[in-house]
């Protein structure tokens, strides 16, 4: 834990760099460094080095470094998002910071944090709102293992000479309210025998329509057997899943990629609609459960890209454990959330596919495309329809009519017209509504 924080950019990203590394606290002035045991140990520094080059510079346990994946939107990804490549790197240093920074605060402020968590975000919220997993051999965690998957790597036929290769993403802080108000399954996992299943459990399209209006947080073992191709290479099963332990006939144990045997609903009901699926095994959990957490929502909150980073790892931070090293729990409802958002990401990957972009990965709020020349003009209005932010790194563009009544439009702009300052003013009008707020709901509630 740290009670400041600040921005290190390594050149190339990596931190056996010995020059023209430079960093900046939050509210600081940019510096540059040699090696990290420069950099003041009483702030938090987040790094454009992915975890695995700081576990090669031996820098994994310093709990004053951190990695790109901090809040887990990646430094490069939110680089691209704001166009910061087109100004000088003290500039683009100092720009994160503040960005950032607000950012942290405004999570710290949401979850009563006196000081930054140390290994990122997302942590912090599964510490609080976390879950824990099924006992070790257990039914309950060998389905909650299959059905899991965190975002899909897609199939991809065509290479492209000129193109560009980015991410559109859905609004975050809509993203993540709804995402934090489905119901998810917990409890303990039974099995239903298909005489007590409509049509026998041989008809799944009959099986989900049953599970939906009787609301059943039902999961199902499955067998698919043909599947649309313009789905079936965007589903490409197994890329991005959890890897799972097996072990050899010889009992040497080896990680396997998931091929998902098991699936949540929100994913049987998109597969039973594009391709032939048979339904070999139903379960059940026992309850419905939800955290209540949700996020902070304002005119402002809505198109701060502070407090938008901020609300992803709300959302993000429910699929963690809340104990031990808090990565992803397997768990239903780790299962359940990941299903609702990749299916719901995947249908709108559909429609920037048949625009003519190839898509690339899909997953956590984002879709992931390579666009050629051809279509190139297509970006904002594809956006615009699809409800999808596109990176002002994009040069060149002709923007969607401005609407102030439109909060996707109105983010959008901002984050197009690369006016960093009005950007960093937003999110600390964002920050001080929040303390406001704060403050009211604990003078009322004394």
């Amino acid at each position: 834990m740290a009670l400041k924080i600040g921005i290190v950019l390594f050149r190339n990203a990596t931190p056996f760099s010995r020059e023209g590394n430079i960093a900046c606290e939050h509210r600081g002035k940019p510096f540059f460094f040699s090696a990290t045991t420069d950099l003041p140990s009483q702030t938090l520094w987040i790094t454009n080095a992915s975890s695995d080059l700081l576990y090669e510079a031996g820098l994994n346990r310093s709990p004053h470094i951190a990695s790109d994946s901090y809040f887990r939107t990646r430094l490069s990804q939110m680089v691209q998002e704001l166009g910061l490549l087109t100004i000088p790197l003290d500039q683009q240093v100092v720009v994160l910071a503040e960005i950032l920074g607000c950012a942290a605060e405004l999570l710290k402020k949401q979850l009563g944090l006196t000081q930054h968590p140390a290994y990122g975000m997302a942590q912090a919220v599964g510490q609080l709102y976390g879950s824990v997993e099924g006992p070790k051999n257990s039914i309950l965690l060998h389905v909650a293992e299959q059905s899991c998957q965190r975002f899909t790597a897609c199939e991809r036929n065509r290479r492209y000479e000129k193109a560009d290769v980015f991410s559109f993403w859905f609004p975050r802080v809509q993203w993540s309210s709804e995402m934090l108000e489905l119901p998810l399954p917990q409890g303990g996992l039974g099995q239903i025998a298909n005489h007590n299943l409509p049509d026998l459990g041989q008809n799944p399209k009959s099986l989900v329509s049953w599970a939906f209006e009787s609301k059943v947080p039902l999961f199902a073992k499955i067998r698919i057997h043909g599947i649309e191709e313009r789905v079936g290479k965007l589903m490409n099963y197994g890329a991005g899943a959890l890897g799972v332990s097996k072990v050899t006939e010889k009992g040497q144990a080896y990680d396997a990629r998931n091929f998902r045997e098991w699936c949540a609903l929100p994913e049987l009901a998109f597969l039973s609609s594009f391709g032939e699926v048979e339904v070999l095994q139903v379960a059940t959990a026992s309850a419905w459960q939800n955290t209540g957490l949700r996020p902070f929502l304002t005119k402002r909150s809505a198109i701060s890209y502070a407090y938008g980073l901020a609300a992803e790892n709300l959302w993000v931070g429910t699929q963690r454990k809340n104990c031990g090293n808090f990565t992803i729990s397997k768990t239903l409802s780790t299962a359940w959330l990941q299903a609702e958002d990749r299916m719901r990401c995947l249908k709108t990957a559909l429609n920037l596919q048949k625009a003519g972009m190839e898509i690339t990965t899909y997953g956590n709020g984002r879709i992931g495309v390579v666009c050629p020349q051809s279509v190139r003009n297509l970006i904002p209005q594809a956006a615009l329809e699809s409800g999808l932010l596109y990176p002002a790194s994009l040069e060149g563009l002709t923007p969607y009519p401005m609407n102030n009544m439109s909060a996707l439009s109105v983010q959008q702009r901002l984050i197009s017209s690369r006016d960093f300052v009005r950007n960093i003013q937003l999110d600390q009008a964002c920050l001080k509504e929040m303390e406001v707020a704060h403050n009211a709901a604990k003078s009322s509630a004394k």
